[in-house]
C-alpha cells in the first residue's frame, strides 16, 4: 500500500515575463520516499524546488505540504522543511559547528548537533572553517545544516555536482540513512545513475512541463525500443518528447 502523500502539487505554473519556467505541473510525493526531479538546464527544476520550499510563489495552482499551503502557512511549515544550501558562501568564514548553530537559531525545533556531527563523520572538522573543507565535506556540512531543525522533508538541488565518485557514494549513503529514519527527500539531479539507483519515483521536466512521473523501473520499461537505463529515459522525455502528464 502506498504511503501517505505529504506533498501535493496541483496545476502549478510560474512565469518570468514571457519565460514559462513551470507550466501546469501536478504530482504528489509520498512520505518516506526519495523523489527525483530530472531535466535539462532551464527545464524548471530549480524553480519548482523553490516553489516547494515556499521561496517563490506560483502564479497559478497550489502546493500543499501536510495539507497546508506553502505560501499561506510558510511560517509553520518551515519547521518541517530542511534545505541543502546550493552555495556555502554565507558560512564560508565560519567553522562547521558555528554554521550549524547559526541556522539552528532560525527554528523553534532543535536537533542534537553533536549527534548530527557524529553521524556525518564531521567531528574532526567541527572547528574547521567551511571554506577550508574539500568539496565532499562541504556538501556533508550543507546537508548537516539542513538537519538542524530535525525536518521531516529535505529539499536538495544538485547536491553531488562536482564531487568525485567516492564522495558521491558517501553522500548518498547519508541520504539512505536519512530515508531509513523516515525522512522524505526531494532531489533534483543530473546524475542518472544516482537517480536510477536511489530514487523511489522520478518526474521528468522539459521546458517547464512535466513529461512523465513514475518509479525508475516503470519509466525504463515504458520506453519504446527497450531502453535499459534512466539515461535513455532522460533522452526520450527530457530532450526529445513533447506533451504533458499529470499524476
Amino acid at each position: 500500500m502506498d504511503k501517505e502523500a505529504i506533498i501535493q502539487v496541483s496545476s502549478v505554473s510560474k512565469y518570468y515575463g514571457a519565460n514559462r519556467a513551470v507550466e501546469k505541473v501536478s504530482f504528489k510525493v509520498n512520505e518516506g520516499e526519495i523523489f527525483g526531479i530530472i531535466g535539462q538546464h532551464g527545464a524548471g527544476k530549480t524553480t519548482l524546488l523553490e516553489m516547494l520550499m515556499g521561496i517563490r510563489m506560483p502564479e497559478q495552482g497550489s502546493i500543499q505540504i501536510y495539507g497546508q499551503d506553502v505560501v499561506l502557512d510558510a511560517e509553520r511549515l518551515k519547521e518541517d522543511i530542511g534545505i541543502h544550501l546550493q552555495s556555502t558562501s554565507l558560512v564560508d568564514k565560519m567553522n562547521v559547528r558555528e554554521a550549524m548553530e547559526l541556522f539552528q537559531g532560525f527554528y523553534k525545533r532543535k536537533n542534537d548537533l553533536d549527534l548530527i556531527i557524529e553521524q556525518f563523520g564531521l567531528s574532526p572538522y567541527s572547528n574547521k572553517l567551511v571554506k577550508r573543507l574539500s568539496g565532499g565535506w562541504r556538501q556533508r556540512t550543507a546537508l548537516a545544516i539542513a538537519l538542524v531543525n530535525d525536518p521531516k522533508i529535505i529539499f536538495l538541488d544538485e547536491p553531488t555536482t562536482g564531487l568525485d565518485s567516492q564522495a558521491k557514494r558517501d553522500y548518498w549513503s547519508l541520504l539512505a540513512l536519512l530515508k531509513q529514519q523516515g525522512k522524505t527527500i526531494v532531489v533534483a539531479s543530473h546524475d542518472m545513475e544516482e537517480i536510477q539507483r536511489y530514487c523511489s519515483r522520478v518526474c521528468v521536466m522539459r521546458k517547464g512541463e512535466l513529461m512523465a512521473c513514475a518509479n525508475p523501473t516503470t519509466l525504463i520499461a515504458q520506453l519504446p525500443g527497450g531502453g535499459m537505463t534512466m539515461e535513455a529515459v532522460y533522452m526520450h522525455h527530457a530532450v526529445e518528447m513533447k506533451g504533458r502528464v499529470s499524476v
